[in-house]
């Protein structure tokens, strides 16, 4: 190129000198700092810049233009300056790469002795920097080799003294080998001593016994070789007491060998509360949902008991007349169907709250289902088809034969009238394996009931399970059919899934987990004695119950069994009688009762006094018995028939 005669002799000389050299130059000069440099430069440049007379410097160089700005600036302010080992990426042999250069610069002056441009010369340092990185990496590969702990200790500072985690590492002595920053200061905040390598942590806490045991607990299971995460809470209440999640790991020497544990810890305590202010939160929204649903509940149940309180109320007056013996059967028929039709509504309800006892056993669901077909064709239309299909070898499930029958007749009987024109229903059992959450396998039977009928919405679907919530028509559902299905399967650790599509059908699956104990088993083990059929006087029973209306009408049911029935009111009245009457071998006592003891510490004291009395407990609230122990006493509920009253005690009528 030719030099353009305007230039200051100082340049062209520079210039001159620069495209002939064999080292990497370059200049720069005027206001804007144009760019010139040589081939030597662009050389090692690869294919970065190609040359440009007039481009500005700053242009070339946008990328590292802050890191070579203040060099610049020195030189134009009349200083030499240089940059030592700059990074720069390069495409040089088609791919981009990493290479590291040395700038030296100088001002360069006119004839005047203004400075008028810059002149660099550059040095590439990459094959130093590789050559002392790889030193440095063999000097570190060394140094472990020397002293493996030295080692680790240097490198987990590197790595983690500026994090905000809290990390501490440790023998199996519990000794500290290395605390970072953070975890040292945490430590002193809570407990307030300060923690320091080569100190044990129990003894350091050795003066605070509780929060000693609550850290060995926990570091216990680490150094025994246990890789857990774990959220907890720690810290002297006095001082400040934390919620953290824990992550602990093994520590192994380089040969595998376990050598202690080491923790990284969070604080979360504002993770904590904020789950605990949308759980709060949730709860209120449920609570709010349950109070709608209960004022769809009452309004159901009164109207159903009203009309169940009329059929006595007028059956009363009519049967306080002298009416003729047929009559009289007819008012007392009809008052047992309202009996029977107050027990289910009840039964319902508690099946729904998840309140109904329930006996759960080992049952085989295909034995069942054959055995409930004739039952089914009696209560679907005859334009109603059944089908069962089961898998062969299916297995057994634990639940109350009772409610596993009236939910599946539940939900025949919603197939059934969702079916107004004659259909088909197909019952479907199948073995299933499935992975819980904590990722282990747990078996399961799913029961699927499926309809040919007309399907349900969305909407409907979300509310088939509130309590008097039906579709169908006045009088021809209470509502509760499918809530009765979903407590029965939620008291069976199971669950429910509905499928329907308007116009296609509906399929409705039962999840129950698998029996634990074979019925062949239970069957094999079983020594249940016959209840005794006799109408011979029993003995003496004492009846305890506060209700004088439900004790009268007790003391004749007792009577009819065979008993001699002696009524006490209250808890310490039943003491009282148990002490002057002695021949009384019975005791029938209610749970609830006004006062300090209940029916379950009443029976408790009898049993303590006199062990060989047969004591019955009954209640009409079946959470009242949750007391029970398993096996203690027999637990009649109410309403009861004279049959069940009869076989508490082991008779029949």
């Amino acid at each position: 190129m030719g030099i353009p005669e305007h230039w200051p002799r100082s340049l062209k000389d520079i210039v001159a000198v620069m495209l002939e050299s064999q080292f990497p130059m370059f200049v720069a000069w005027g206001t804007e700092l144009s760019f010139l440099y040589n081939d030597a430069y662009a050389r090692i440049l690869g294919s970065k810049h190609p040359q440009a007379l007039g481009s500005r410097f700053r242009d070339i160089w946008a990328e590292i233009w802050t890191d070579v700005a203040p060099l610049v600036d020195a030189a134009m302010n009349g200083e030499a300056s240089y940059r030592e080992n700059l990074p720069l990426v390069l495409n040089r042999k088609g791919c981009d790469e990493q290479a590291w250069f040395t700038f030296s610069y100088s001002p360069i002056r006119d004839d005047a002795g203004r400075v008028c441009g810059l002149f660099c010369a550059v040095s590439e340092t990459t094959s130093k920097v590789v050559a002392e990185r790889t030193l440095r990496e063999l000097n570190e590969t060394l140094e472990r080799r020397v002293g493996e702990a030295i080692a680790e200790r240097k490198l987990f500072a590197d790595i983690v003294e500026a994090t905000y985690a809290f990390v501490q590492v440790a023998d199996c002595n519990y000794r500290w080998l290395a605390i970072n920053e953070a975890a040292a200061n945490e430590f002193e905040r809570i407990f307030g001593v300060r923690p320091r390598v080569g100190l044990s942590m129990l003894d350091v806490l050795a003066d605070k016994p509780e929060h000693q045991a609550a850290v060995k607990s926990v570091w216990a299971r680490a150094l025994a070789g246990e890789e857990f995460t774990l959220i907890d809470e720690f810290g002297d209440p006095s001082r400040d007491r934390r919620a953290y999640e824990m992550r602990f790991s093994t520590l192994r020497d380089r040969d595998g060998h376990r050598i202690g544990a080491y923790q990284f810890v969070y604080d979360i305590t504002q993770r904590v509360e904020n789950e605990a202010k949308l759980r709060r939160a949730e709860d209120a929204l449920h609570r709010a949902q349950k109070l709608e649903s209960l004022g769809q509940l009452t309004g159901g149940v009164a109207h159903d008991f009203n009309n169940l309180l009329s059929v006595f109320a007028n059956g009363v007056q009519v049967l306080a007349r002298e009416v003729t013996p047929q009559r009289r059967d007819r008012v007392l028929d009809a008052m047992r169907r309202a009996v029977t039709r107050g027990s289910g509504l009840t039964h319902h309800l508690l099946a729904f709250s998840r309140r109904q006892p329930v006996h759960p056993e080992p049952i085989n669901i295909t034995a069942h289902l054959e055995g409930m077909r004739d039952m089914l064709h009696a209560s679907l239309r005859g334009d109603i088809e059944i089908e069962m299909k089961s898998e062969p070898e299916l297995w057994e499930v634990e639940v109350d034969p009772g409610e596993f029958e009236l939910a599946i007749l539940n939900l025949c009987v919603n197939a059934r009238d969702a079916m107004r024109g004659g259909g088909r229903v197909t019952i479907v059992a199948t073995n299933s394996r499935e992975h819980e959450q904590n990722g282990h396998a747990a078996d399961f039977v799913q029961l699927s009931v499926i309809d040919t009928g007309t399907g349900m919405s969305a909407e409907v679907q979300a509310r088939v399970f509130e309590p008097f919530f039906t579709t169908k028509d006045v009088g021809k559902g209470s509502g509760l059919g499918l809530p009765q299905v979903y407590g029965f399967v939620q008291q069976s650790r199971g669950r429910i899934d509905i499928d329907s599509k308007l116009g296609v059908g509906t399929k409705v699956t039962l999840t129950l987990p698998r029996a634990s104990c074979s019925l062949s088993k239970l069957d094999a083990e079983s020594a249940a004695s016959t209840p005794r059929s006799d109408s011979a006087w029993k003995g003496h029973l004492l009846l305890v119950e506060d209700d004088n209306e439900v004790a009268e009408l007790t003391r004749e049911m007792l009577g009819c069994i065979g008993f001699s029935v002696v009524h006490a009111a209250s808890p310490d009245a039943a003491l009282g009688a148990l002490t002057s009457e002695r021949s009384i071998g019975y005791v029938l006592s209610d749970i609830m009762m006004p006062g300090g003891v209940d029916g379950v510490e009443l029976a408790r004291q009898i049993r303590k006094q006199q062990p060989q009395l047969q004591v019955v407990l009954t209640t009409g609230y079946p959470e009242a018995g949750a007391a029970i122990e398993q096996g203690e006493f027999v637990l009649l509920p109410k309403p009861y028939t004279l049959e069940s009253l009869a076989e508490a005690f082991g008779f029949q009528v």
